[in-house]
């Protein structure tokens, strides 16, 4: 299996934020939905400007309207548009028509959702997080092993709770089209303030 890439989201804090940069992840991820405790209220088009093109920047938005998505991917330069909420197909396909790049989540219990093979069409990567009753992270696993079924061609990042001691499990899956892993609560000293220690020495290991 190749190394894992790496996606850390809910950043917030401009000088936790250049730290981060400093790591080299693949994906920074930014939360515009007013209900998180890591949304960012204020972005500083001058501070996302300065994020190497080498790290992928990516809002995330949570049932939010076209018009803003599209505002807020072109004030920021947005490399992707997460969508964490229940946008539908027809949302993806409206986005994908505007040439938005999308990572699409699914929020998993004991099943894949038979939904997959028809937003594949208009996903760059689905992202796998654990069934919660709130939008966000559960900071849970589920059972990763329902993810041996997967058989569709779009690569995905897991989410749900994974800390360093998970990458050895998660790499014996040898899960075909996993391409990353997504983090953010596990890595916290406080909503949207990330140990960048913590975050070098799970970097060392995918």
């Amino acid at each position: 299996m190749s190394k894992l890439m790496l996606k850390v989201c809910g950043m917030k804090n401009a000088e936790n934020i250049k730290q981060l940069v400093k790591q080299e992840p693949d994906f920074m991820g930014f939360i515009f939905y007013g209900k998180s405790p890591r949304f960012v209220s204020e972005p500083d088009k001058d501070l996302f400007s300065r994020i190497p093109s080498s790290i992928k920047k990516v809002g995330v938005f949570v049932n939010e309207s076209l018009e803003i998505i599209l505002e807020l991917r072109d004030k920021l330069g947005l490399d992707y548009v997460q969508l964490h909420g229940d946008e539908d197909l027809n949302f993806s396909k409206r986005l994908r028509e505007k040439g938005v790049d999308i990572i699409k989540v699914f929020r998993v219990l004991d099943s894949l959702p038979d939904l997959l093979p028809k937003y594949s069409e208009f996903s760059d990567y689905f992202l796998f997080d654990t069934a919660t009753s709130e939008y966000g992270g559960s900071g849970h696993h589920f059972d990763w092993s329902i993810l041996k079924t997967y058989n569709l061609e779009t690569p995905f990042l897991l989410s749900g709770g994974i800390t360093k001691d998970d990458i050895e499990e998660i790499k014996g899956l040898r899960l075909e089209k996993l391409v990353g892993i997504d983090v953010n609560s596990k890595f916290e000293v406080s909503p949207g303030m990330k140990n960048i220690n913590r975050l070098k020495q799970l970097k060392e290991r995918i």
